[in-house]
């Protein structure tokens, strides 16, 4: 007698496209690889040559260039922030939004400097998703949608997308998310920063001990991970990274929670997320640990405490930079 057969989860419609091939351009980075040794010995650009061959080879194109850089920011709310865990609450989050909105943010004059477009995307900040520690965070269906959501950050087809998050909560889900993926303790991915009270991150630890029981058996595969544990700003995040390879856009990661996004598509597929860079990481042990963990190594060091956009915005002016080498310079004379 054969097995019944399983009905199809609106998360295999995900899968299905992290595992689908895209195509690069090879040349154009070979291309800036060639116009680099004219200009220098091999090496001498360091990641700035490194940064030019990966942009030119994402955008298919010679020379790289950025004209269109665009910064989404995906903010949630927990329902886990009644518990405790967290030193920021959801009107922080709000006034947050607001700020980036009405560009009164410093994330905002950063954007501005190096010609980002900054998108809001607002993932019903007034309904938290339930407490992780008690039950799954979305269904199959909700976290499908979000993730398609997050499609819409390229909609205006940028040649450069970075993302970040804001919510108060996230650093907890996405730990508990990083504990699902690769093992180790709770502990070990809730490592606080230096800043972070003691009994603060007991609370932390507790709650990630919880869900991790409570979710057990759900837990081996990257996307039920996800939606389990993580938060509407995670899907969205995975899916803006999804929708970014398909179109040749060059991705920048922001702090813990977008690597730990990375993080979920590269468990199904590690070749997802070639066209992703680690902005910079900041001073949360456990981002440096996840980097490790899909191979990646920050672009800048300048101990950012959160991953809310500010990074991932001044890596957009450093790879700039990369670009301007390959700009036709005037005849002289």
């Amino acid at each position: 007698m054969s097995e019944p057969t399983r009905s199809k989860s609106p998360l295999d419609d995900v899968r299905d496209l992290i595992l689908k091939p895209v195509e690069t351009d090879p040349e154009a980075g070979r291309k800036v690889h060639q116009a680099l040794l004219g200009m220098g010995r091999e090496g001498d650009f360091g990641r700035l040559g490194e940064a030019a061959e990966w942009l030119a080879t994402w955008q298919r194109r010679f020379p790289p260039r950025i004209e269109k850089p665009a910064l989404a920011i995906f903010a949630g709310s927990h329902g886990l922030v009644e518990a405790g865990v967290s030193l920021s609450s959801d009107e922080d989050t709000r006034a947050h939004i607001d700020a980036l909105k009405s560009g009164r943010a410093p994330l905002s004059a950063i954007a501005a400097q190096v010609g980002a477009n900054v998108r809001v995307f607002e993932l019903a900040l007034d309904k938290p998703t339930p407490s992780i520690a008690e039950t799954a965070a979305m269904t199959e269906r909700e976290c499908a949608a979000t993730i398609a959501f997050g499609f819409e950050a390229v909609e205006d087809s940028p040649d450069l997308l970075a993302i970040a998050v804001s919510g108060a909560g996230v650093g907890t889900v996405a730990a508990a998310v990083a504990c699902a993926l690769y093992g180790g303790s709770p502990e070990y991915w809730v490592r606080p920063s230096a800043h972070t009270p003691p009994g603060l991150s007991r609370k932390r630890v507790e709650l990630v001990s919880t869900a991790l029981k409570v979710h057990r058996g759900h837990l081996s595969d990257p996307l039920e991970s996800l939606r389990c544990l993580g938060g509407r700003e995670i899907a969205a995040c995975v899916g803006a990274i999804i929708a970014a390879r398909h179109q040749g856009i060059p991705v920048l990661l922001d702090g813990f929670a977008t690597t730990i996004a990375a993080g979920i598509v590269h468990a199904v597929s590690p070749e997802a997320v070639s066209h992703c860079l680690a902005s910079h990481i900041t001073q949360r042990p456990a981002h440096e640990a996840a980097l490790e963990r899909i191979g990646l190594k920050p672009l800048v060091q300048l101990e950012f405490q959160t991953g809310s956009g500010l990074g991932s915005a001044t890596a957009i002016g450093i790879l700039k930079t990369a670009c301007a080498p390959f700009i036709a310079r005037p005849a002289e004379g």
